[in-house]
């Protein structure tokens, strides 16, 4: 009950700071229209000078898939890892244990909280717009189409905390780090579809993107394509089987940080 109101605290306190402080949700929505804008135009170029198709996906369900990706990414879920480094350097981490909170709970739905309210007005707002500007594919309007999508951006919201809060507790060993979460954030980046659609991906790429933790956190951009109508329950389980992986990774990382923190804090 107290995890419950503690949640709803910190959601509700980010969202009102968000909505009386626009800053953020203005620097997302033109990072959203400088990378995933321009992105759209070139492919729908390169499309048209291949005659609409490129390995049997058109724009339209390229476009798409796209645009997943970088609404995805508005939630700045990777920012949880240097959130962690940031607590751990500057000591904040040793009073946060000491408070009668779970820190990785606080600190998961902190970062949760910090990017949904720019999350759901810019994913509305070029939803609206993708509709009017290129069209809705005919695989967003079967009837399983909403149920899964909300199922695998879920799991893929969890698995990308998981991930980044593996990364971040790794601060508790390593001083700096920012070379891991660059090797992490650009192989998920890769793997996820960002800037190649994984209708492009050559076969051994597209099983890696498959069966690994990166590509798995992203499925929501499979979502538009033919194929998401008969494996969806696949890649949904293959989503649950890393959640529990990391899961109890992120949960023995943690035991033995507090462990550390215990030993060096005093």
């Amino acid at each position: 009950m107290k995890e419950i109101r503690l949640t709803t605290k910190i959601l509700k306190t980010l969202v009102k700071d968000r909505i009386q402080y626009p800053d953020r949700l203005f620097v997302d929505t033109i990072g959203i229209i400088a990378r995933c804008g321009i992105l759209l135009i070139l492919y729908w170029y390169v499309f048209k000078l291949n005659n609409g198709v490129i390995n049997g996906t058109t724009f339209l369900f390229a476009a798409w898939s796209i645009f997943f990706y970088f609404s995805f990414s508005v939630l700045r879920l990777r920012d949880i890892s240097r959130e962690i480094m940031k607590d751990v350097q500057t000591g904040n981490v040793e009073v946060l244990f000491s408070k009668p909170i779970s820190y990785l709970s606080y600190r998961m739905w902190w970062q949760v909280g910090s990017g949904i309210y720019s999350f759901v007005v810019i994913t509305l707002l070029t939803v609206v717009a993708l509709i009017f500007i290129i069209g809705l594919p005919p695989t967003m309007t079967i009837g399983i189409f909403i149920p899964t999508l909300i199922l695998t951006f879920l799991c893929g919201a969890i698995l990308s905390l998981f991930l980044y809060t593996i990364v971040g507790l790794l601060s508790f060993w390593i001083e700096d780090i920012n070379p891991v979460f660059w090797i992490v954030d650009k192989t998920i980046m890769i793997l996820g579809g960002s800037y190649l659609p994984i209708a492009f991906f050559p076969e051994f790429m597209f099983k890696i993107a498959l069966w690994s933790p990166f590509g798995a956190s992203q499925f929501v951009t499979h979502t538009v394509y033919e194929t998401w109508q008969t494996n969806w329950y696949q890649l949904l389980g293959i989503q649950l089987f890393w959640i529990v992986l990391l899961g109890l990774v992120v949960y023995f990382m943690f035991e033995k940080a507090k462990q550390k923190v215990s030993v060096n804090g005093g």
